[in-house]
């Protein structure tokens, strides 16, 4: 049985490589032997067993909610845990969540995700849950798989600071507020993902009065539409939420780069100070180029 557990552990470690999760640590434990894998910040030993009666057996350890787990789960035909939809019972839907709305540097991004009955096994196991439940490290991860496995099933409109501020000026000549430039980036992403697939309704994590979206989507009268408060517990709106806060961390990072500066997050203290050093090199004129004008924190500037 010893070289059935070699075996076993070999073909384990080369398929979780595979997913980009790596050998971390090995040791020997009764009857069998411990492998602790690694994906980034996450670490899960797995124990595992061998005995002339039952043959190779396994045990995850860790956390039950370590995305790994999902993972590792996939890959040793464990069934993985697959969220319901109790909102809705569609085939195929969308998903719709935002991201930069509270930050007064970079974008304001809206990211749209369609899912399928048949996704879901593989979506659950990659950990995908509410972005704001995740570390920036785990995001980027999640993310990249489903820009690589799923390009068709995504649309993104991000909003960089010159036309955010700009649009947002023209919103409120017209006598409208944030929540309907919202609407209308959600609408576009809704759009242009029915346009690849006809989906059967949408999920939207709420953002102001229900209204609002069916407005900006008068080419898809007759769509079903799901708005409500953490609306993340779906699997797309998930997706989405994580696409969001992926394209915002990117188009923040390039900003600090090109402005040789740190752009920190949210409207705090710290803001303000990078705020006021920002304005001192280049000119409060050129804060239009990095932030979002209506701000309070602008006038405090």
């Amino acid at each position: 049985m010893a070289d059935a557990l070699l075996t076993f552990c070999a073909s384990l470690i080369e398929a979780a490589y595979r997913q980009g999760v790596i050998l971390d640590d090995e040791k020997k434990i009764a009857y069998g032997t411990q492998l602790l894998f690694r994906q980034g910040d996450l670490i899960i030993p797995i124990n595992i067993y061998s005995s002339k009666k039952k043959g190779i057996t396994t045990v995850i350890g860790g956390s039950p909610k370590s995305p790994l787990r999902a993972v590792m789960q996939q890959l040793l035909n464990v069934p993985v845990d697959v969220p319901e939809n109790r909102a809705h019972g569609w085939n195929l839907w969308a998903g719709t969540d935002e991201c930069g709305k509270g930050d007064f540097f970079g974008p304001l991004v809206v990211s749209g995700f369609i899912c399928s009955q048949t996704l879901l096994p593989k979506l659950a196991s990659l950990g995908i849950k509410d972005s704001k439940l995740l570390k920036d490290t785990e995001i980027c991860r999640i993310a990249h798989v489903l820009l690589k496995q799923f390009p068709d099933c995504i649309e993104t409109l991000s909003l960089m600071p010159s036309r955010y501020n700009s649009l947002y000026s023209d919103f409120r000549k017209q006598g409208k507020k944030l929540n309907e430039l919202l609407a209308w980036m959600h609408g576009r992403v809704i759009v242009n993902l029915h346009k690849r697939y006809g989906f059967d309704g949408v999920v939207v994590d709420k953002f102001a009065r229900e209204d609002l979206l069916p407005a900006s989507l008068k080419e898809l009268k007759g769509l079903k539409i799901i708005q409500r408060t953490k609306a993340e517990d779906d699997i797309a709106v998930a997706a989405a939420s994580i696409i969001s806060r992926y394209r915002f961390i990117q188009a923040i990072d390039a900003l600090g780069k090109t402005w040789d500066m740190v752009f920190p997050k949210g409207a705090s203290a710290k803001v303000l100070a990078a705020g006021k050093t920002f304005a001192q090199k280049h000119g409060k004129s050129r804060l239009t180029e990095v932030s979002k004008t209506h701000f309070k924190t602008f006038d405090k500037i």
